[in-house]
């Protein structure tokens, strides 16, 4: 009896540790897919320090594996519920500089989390950072293994575009969310949104080439959403 009674609390526990403002906490899976002939894109062409970063690099503006499944697109609730937590200011995201490129060449992060900026190459690197043109920050990477903190510098959401001053070729971008519901798809398209409250949203698709799409899902209260979308060359 005891073991039972241990088991329906521990149950009970789980079950009100999901409700939050009277909704339970769901999770939005799902895959992005590029539909049609895979773009054909030159190599992305080296114009300084070629004999570190050599003469030319892959074009990584779209990664499609054998199935269609479609790399680094950004997947976001466009309104969040009402009642959020507060972001993890402990939460640490890093971009690095390997071998002329950034990586990831695609980051997601909560506005009140953590960024740094690391350079692993043995070349003078200047990420420059902008939101709406305007800089958000603008470092010197001048040695490898420097590392620096720009935290401080983001006060707002929305979409950073990161280039470097020195080398012309090199490009990403972070988008801050003022919200957790949130994902970038991984090699085979995939990704995961948890612990969203049962509700009707808005749920966009952002790649950096092919654009933004949007579509309506439900999140209820007795099982997961499951959604697939498709991109194509614009």
């Amino acid at each position: 009896m005891a073991g039972i009674v241990i088991s329906f609390l521990v149950f009970a526990a789980a079950f009100f540790a999901q409700i939050k403002g009277g909704a339970i906490a769901g999770t939005i899976t799902g895959e992005v897919k590029f539909v049609g002939s895979a773009p054909e894109l030159a190599p992305v062409k080296i114009t300084k320090d070629q004999d570190y970063c050599g003469d030319s690099l892959p074009n990584e503006t779209y990664l499609i594996d054998s199935t269609g499944g479609l790399k680094n697109v950004v997947v976001f609730v466009e309104v969040a519920p009402a009642s959020v937590t507060a972001a993890d200011a402990h939460k640490l995201n890093l971009i690095e500089n390997n071998g002329c490129v950034y990586f990831p060449r695609i980051l997601a992060m909560r506005k009140g989390e953590r960024l740094k900026v690391r350079n692993n190459d043995p070349k003078l690197h200047i990420p420059h950072s902008y939101l709406n043109e305007k800089t958000v920050f603008m470092l010197s990477l001048p040695f490898k293994g420097t590392i620096l903190d720009t935290t401080h510098k983001i006060r707002t959401g929305g979409i950073l575009k990161l280039v470097c001053d020195t080398h012309a070729w090199m490009l990403g971008f972070v988008h801050v969310f003022e919200h957790p519901y949130f994902a970038v798809t991984d090699e085979r398209g995939a990704f995961v949104i948890p612990h969203i409250p049962a509700g009707t949203y808005t749920l966009k698709a952002w790649h950096e080439d092919a654009g933004l799409m949007s579509r309506e899902i439900t999140v209820s209260e007795d099982r997961d959403a499951w959604l697939s979308l498709e991109f194509s060359k614009k």
